[in-house]
């Protein structure tokens, strides 16, 4: 030990100038946790003394400017509390950018309206304005999403429902646009689907940002199936391009947050970098599963929803009373 500061003196007071690290904490811990912590650079946790709080520890390998190491500790429910502020500010943030988000699209969709007025300048700031407004509307609402789902309070509308409706919903909404970039989209329904008890927002959302994804990741002249069949007691939607594939090894890290693939034009980006992220979440709410499946040929995304969501977890619908 080199330096320590003040906190240090209460929480480790064995930890003074001129000692050992490793010799000082042998007492505290045993001799795996200290190998972690000092010799492959692992996070863990225990107290420096028997009447001393547990705290996490954590050295920094990288190295200082002087060539010494920086071993930082600290109380766990500290880090907690953070966590939770942190979470708190961006819903709240969130919430507030919502109505003004909604007034600029309201207005721009206004002006749009009128575009015998506008001249070809005042047409493409129109464009631009609703274009951004549009992005950083889905930015929002996929961050009040995580930061619900982190809170334990992403909660789905469950109703038996046909799965036909979101995935022909979705494939019509964004038709237009995959066309103009020089795309197709197809859409194939086992015409035999049941019902299934689903929140069809909600599926909405996964499904558009897949097709989405599909669309503005690829280059003119993919083309984007989606289908749907019965399968394994359940149902199986699968969204499907034979573009250049998920930048991702394995593809599965497209689901972690803030992951973005790369839009083929950055005009285009529409995406947060956590829709993917939330995607998984709500899929896992239904008590469903989703994986992808990628190559430089293309990739396909699956969509596993239950038909009894109580199978799932060996649960017997209780009878009639």
């Amino acid at each position: 030990v080199v330096w320590r500061n003040r906190e240090t003196e209460s929480l480790a007071p064995q930890l003074s100038a001129g000692v050992s690290i490793y010799e000082a904490l042998s007492a505290a811990t045993n001799e795996e946790k200290l190998d972690r912590l000092l010799l492959r650079g692992e996070k863990v946790m225990f107290g420096a003394g028997p009447d001393l709080p547990v705290l996490e520890w954590l050295i920094n390998h990288e190295g200082l400017s002087n060539g010494g190491r920086m071993l930082l500790a600290w109380d766990p429910a500290i880090t907690d509390e953070m966590v939770q502020r942190r979470a708190t500010f961006s819903m709240a943030a969130a919430h507030e950018l919502r109505s003004p988000l909604t007034a600029l699209i309201g207005f721009a969709e206004i002006f749009d309206l009128e575009r015998d007025n506008l001249n070809p300048a005042q047409l493409e700031a129109v464009s631009i304005i609703r274009d951004n407004a549009l992005y950083l509307q889905s930015l929002v609402n996929d961050i009040l999403d995580l930061t619900s789902n982190s809170f334990g309070e992403l909660t789905l509308d469950l109703a038996s429902a046909e799965i036909a409706s979101p995935v022909r919903e979705v494939a019509d909404s964004l038709a237009e646009n995959i066309v103009s970039r020089g795309q197709t989209i197809s859409v194939e329904l086992d015409p035999a689907l049941p019902e299934v008890e689903i929140d069809c927002r909600r599926i909405r959302q996964v499904l558009q940002n897949l097709v989405q994804n599909a669309s503005i990741h690829n280059p003119s002249g993919t083309r984007i199936r989606v289908s749907a069949e019965t399968r394994d007691n359940g149902i199986l939607i699968a969204v499907e391009d034979d573009g250049r594939g998920i930048p991702f090894d394995p593809p599965e890290l497209a689901f972690g947050s803030f992951r973005h693939g790369g839009a083929i034009d950055f005009s285009q980006m529409t995406g947060s970098g956590i829709g993917l992220t939330v995607a998984l979440r709500l899929v896992e709410l239904h008590r469903g599963r989703i994986s992808v499946d990628s190559s430089p040929s293309g990739s396909r995304f699956e969509i596993w929803l239950p038909l009894d969501r109580n199978s799932t977890l060996g649960i017997t619908p209780p009878g009639p009373a």
